[in-house]
């Protein structure tokens, strides 16, 4: 049985812009979360993302976090925060592409 560690993944979404709901755009975001393997990372993931009604695109990276990692200030706020509750799926911010 694999035990659940904390997972660290760049995502790439479809989301709705708040300020115009109909306008649908894709972006990227780090997200953190327990997870035994990459499927159960993927899941989490979709779940999050369709509570909101968002979509998930494709996954680019994920793997455990391990201690040699060094990570932006958010992302070492968001591990704390995905340390303290089990249940957590913490998602950074949404960094959106250039408008062609």
């Amino acid at each position: 049985m694999m035990h659940p560690q904390i997972w660290i993944g760049t995502i790439e979404i479809y989301f709705s812009n708040p300020e115009a709901p109909s306008v649908w755009e894709p972006a990227y975001t780090t997200v953190t979360t327990w997870a035994c393997n990459a499927e159960e990372f993927s899941e989490k993931c979709t779940r999050m993302l369709e509570s909101y009604g968002w979509k998930l695109l494709g996954i680019d990276r994920a793997n455990p976090v391990s201690d040699e990692d060094e990570f932006s200030e958010e992302t070492e706020d968001m591990l704390e925060r995905t340390r303290s509750n089990p249940n957590a799926i913490i998602y950074g911010t949404f960094h959106t592409y250039p408008k062609m």
